[in-house]
Parts: structure tokens; sequence; C-alpha cells
């Protein structure tokens, strides 16, 4: 046979190859289509994104959102586990969400978890009252007495242990052992203000952050924005809390020696917001309380150093 003889077949595309192209391009594209609406919905919608995270965390946690009536407010709060009733209260302008980090710990270690949204904070109601802390704590009373709570333990932060307090004070068969986590209620000298938690640019944003936490973290300038916005819808309740507060009318100076319960005083070493100086006082004040510094945190120990904390609080609750 010649070379000219030769035959050679021509080189047809394999059908079922271009088929696989077409379908990696087009899944590329889908996903790339997917990644961008998503990057486009956080833009808008940023703290909607994260909330929803947070929500899926708790539910994960097997933690429920419910309401009860107390005192003739339909309250909301956070609840799961299985155990000893252990109560979080949170701080001014926040809400029960905020001790997502802890939460799921508290359950594994066998506690019955109960994270309340105080009056004027997250899905509770938003009455026309003055948001003093004696009226928040008799709102918990009602809380715990509409869920028949008795000898319960109480962990509150900042705004929240001083709402604990004061429950502490009047009403003592509620509280078993209780837990302050940088809190207020005593007198101390600071240019505090209304308008110091109730930030309307990006500037005065980042000066709150500096007295909540050394080395607050970057956002994105869009996010800022954002949490500006959302922290706006809150000022109403947040300045009648601080004004309430101003007044001193709750302060608990010279009363704290009443408390009789085992006590834990946490607090973040460098707290801009309430000076570690308090904390000692209520330690000096409360017969048999412990103090604990939690290194290098700030006032949202809880949050950002909420590791630590929980150990704390674990090991003084069990």
């Amino acid at each position: 046979m010649t070379p000219a003889s030769i035959s050679i077949p021509a080189r047809v595309p394999n059908a079922r190859l271009r088929l696989q192209r077409r379908l990696r391009r087009g899944l590329a594209l889908g996903a790339a289509l997917v990644l961008a609406a998503g990057a486009l919905f956080f833009y808008l919608h940023p703290i909607r994104v994260i909330e929803t995270g947070i929500a899926l965390r708790l539910r994960f946690a097997g933690v429920k959102s419910r309401y009860v009536m107390a005192e003739g407010y339909r309250i909301h709060y956070l609840e799961g586990g299985q155990g000893k009733p252990l109560l979080l209260i949170h701080g001014l302008g926040s809400r029960a969400e905020d001790w997502t980090p802890e939460i799921p710990a508290y359950i594994h270690a066998g506690f019955h978890v109960y994270a309340i949204d105080l009056l004027g904070c997250g899905r509770s109601p938003k009455p026309n009252i003055a948001y003093s802390i004696t009226e928040q704590a008799e709102m918990v009373h009602a809380f715990l007495a509409a869920l028949h709570l008795k000898d319960v333990d109480v962990a509150g932060w900042s705004m929240g242990g001083w709402v604990a307090l004061k429950l502490t004070l009047l009403h003592p068969a509620d509280v078993r052992r209780l837990v302050l986590m940088d809190a207020a209620g005593l007198l101390f000298h600071a240019p505090l203000t209304p308008a110091t938690f109730e930030p309307r640019t990006i500037p005065q944003l980042h000066q709150l952050m500096a007295l909540l936490t050394p080395n607050p973290p970057s956002m994105p300038r869009f996010m800022e924005r954002h949490l500006l916005h959302r922290m706006a819808a809150n000022f109403p309740v947040v300045s009648r809390t601080v004004q309430s507060m101003l007044t001193g009318q709750d302060l608990l100076d010279g009363q704290l020696e009443q408390i009789h319960v085992p006590v834990l005083i946490l607090w973040g070493s460098e707290d801009a917001l309430i000076p570690p100086s308090v904390g000692a006082a209520m330690h000096a004040q409360i017969r048999g309380s412990q103090f604990t510094l939690i290194s290098g945190c700030g006032h949202l120990a809880p949050a950002r150093c909420w590791r630590r904390t929980t150990k704390a609080v674990l090991s003084f609750l069990q």
C-alpha cells in the first residue's frame, strides 16, 4: 500500500466531551452569579445576614424563641437546655441574642438557659415609661413569676448587672447565685451622657467602640452605615434609660452589703466604659464575693472573650 492510499479518519469532536465542557462553564457561571448576588445582598443588608447566622447558630444549639406575658407586657426571651435555671440579662441597647457565644456552652454544661429581652430591647415591647433600673428589675421579677421560676442563677452584663443587683435586693428569693459582668450600679466619675450611646456619625461610632473594647475590629464603611441606622431605631429607649440612670435614684452605693447570695464579679481589665475600680468596689461591699479580672479584655468581655468568661462562670456555678 502506498502512502497516498492511507486514509486518515477525520477527528470528530466528542459530543459527550463538549457537553461536559458546556456543563462546567454553566456551573461556573451559575456559581459566579450566586456569589455576586450573595455579595450584593450582603452589601445591601449586612445586619440581616449576620442576624440570620446568629439565629442558625442558636437553632443548632436547641435554643427556641419564646414569649410570655409579664406585668401586662409580651416579653421575648430565648430558652434552651435542661437542668438548673440560668437567667441571662443583657446590657444597655442590647438584646438576648448578644449572649449567643455563651449560651451553647451553658446548655452543654447542664443549665436550662433563659436569655431575656428587657423592656424596650430586642423583640420585647417599647412602652412609654422611664426605663429605670427598678422598672426593669420588677419586670424581670414578673417574668420569673410567669415562668414559675424561683432560686435562679442570674448573670447580668453591664446595665443587666445593675438590673440583676436590684432584683436581688428587691426579691432575694428569686436569686440563688449572682454573676456580675462589667456591671453598672455604683457611682463613678466618667464623662458619659446620653449622646455617648447615640452615635450618629461614623467618627462617633468609632469613639463608642473604643470605649467598649480595646483594639475594636475594623468594619467596611457600608457596614458601619447600616449599624448606625440600626442603632438609631433604639435611641429613644437608650436616651430615656441613660437619663434615668443619671438621676442617681437607682444607684446602689451603701446597699450591696445586704446581698447574701454567692456572687462572682467578672471584669475586663481594659474596660474603658466602666473601670475595674467599680468592680473592686462591688467586691469590697459584697461579703464573700469573688472578683476576677479578664486580662486584655474590655467592656465587651462576655462577647469578645467569651471562652474565658464562660469558663469562669461555669467554675463558679458548678
